[in-house]
């Protein structure tokens, strides 16, 4: 009975956790998903001014995170690890340039771009992770990778519009994935010396060129642009803690959310798409769906095996 009672605790236990996980991870790509409102409230500064701001309080939220749990060291240890910060440094120009492109795209009324380009974001990882990783993958899986792109290129044939934003947000972000894992640090002392890396010349160029800007900042609009520190790597800490509570496959599922929520948003604010967005749309649609089919079917192949290879050992 105590052996019985300690696995029905145990399996509890994982439950329990596991609710946990998804409870966070709808929480982190909601945070995602609704960012568009919260740079828009910050729609009459200048992108570039709000871009210093949002790295400059990323880097503090970090390290108040980092000291409140007691892991300073965690940033300090990850600063000394020269092979950490080889990928680390080129992670913080390329999440820069992500963030700086968001908040102009949103503002300049381009939000049906951002949401195209995170829709793409998990089959441009997908090929990534094939070229730098040499990761397998499966015809299914070429399959939407293709469809995605077929979308591109009859958009840029048909339409002669080629969708630079969407290309950009979602490849940048991608390859900020790779530098991130081939970096191995701790997820939370990682933001904090990518936000540190880049501070420095977010500061001088706000001093330097944006005197204006920061001499003019209301009082609220100040207070926006400090909470937009944490409304940066809030998502980013929730999904560091999400990808260790429950299967990627299901973390994999819920990041369609996040495009999803900023489409609807940017539909609401009476964005109409163009013909070639349509078919961009379209053709990403049905690889996502090709995609999801071909990572449910690789998730029921790895659980049969594991099955047969338990039974095969008792």
């Amino acid at each position: 009975m105590p052996h019985s009672g300690g696995v029905v605790g145990r399996e509890a236990f994982i439950m329990s956790k596991t609710k946990k996980g998804l409870s966070i991870c709808l929480l982190c790509y909601v945070l995602w998903g609704i960012l568009p409102v919260y740079w828009n409230l910050l729609g009459g500064l200048n992108p570039l001014f709000i871009l210093c701001c949002r790295i400059i309080f990323a880097f503090v939220f970090t390290v108040c995170v980092l000291a409140i749990s007691g892991r300073l060291k965690a940033l300090v240890a990850t600063l000394k690890n020269k092979d950490a910060m080889r990928y680390l440094a080129p992670a913080a120009v390329l999440i820069t340039f992500n963030w700086g492109l968001y908040i102009w795209a949103v503002n300049t009324g381009r939000i049906l771009d951002t949401s195209l380009g995170y829709y793409m974001n998990p089959l441009i990882a997908y090929l990534l992770g094939i070229l730098v990783f040499r990761e397998k993958s499966t015809k299914l899986q070429l399959a939407a990778v293709a469809l995605a792109f077929t979308g591109v290129l009859i958009s840029l044939i048909a339409y002669g519009s080629f969708p630079f934003i969407s290309i950009s947000l979602s490849l940048s972000f991608a390859t900020y994935g790779v530098f991130k894992k081939k970096a191995g640090a701790d997820p939370v002392a990682g933001i904090a010396v990518e936000s540190l890396v880049i501070t420095p010349f977010a500061l001088a160029f706000a001093i330097i060129f944006m005197r204006e800007s920061i001499s003019t900042v209301s009082a609220v609009n100040m207070l926006l642009l400090i909470g937009g520190g944490a409304a940066t790597a809030m998502p980013l800490v929730l999904y560091a803690r999400a990808v260790n509570d429950i299967p990627f496959i299901i973390v994999g599922f819920f990041q369609y959310l996040s495009p999803t929520l900023t489409l609807t948003y940017g539909l609401i604010m009476g964005e109409k798409p163009s013909a070639s967005q349509i078919v961009s749309f379209i053709f990403i649609g049905l690889g996502l769906i090709v995609f999801s089919i071909a990572l449910v079917r690789n998730a029921r192949y790895y659980d049969n095996s594991a099955q047969q290879e338990s039974v095969r050992v008792k």
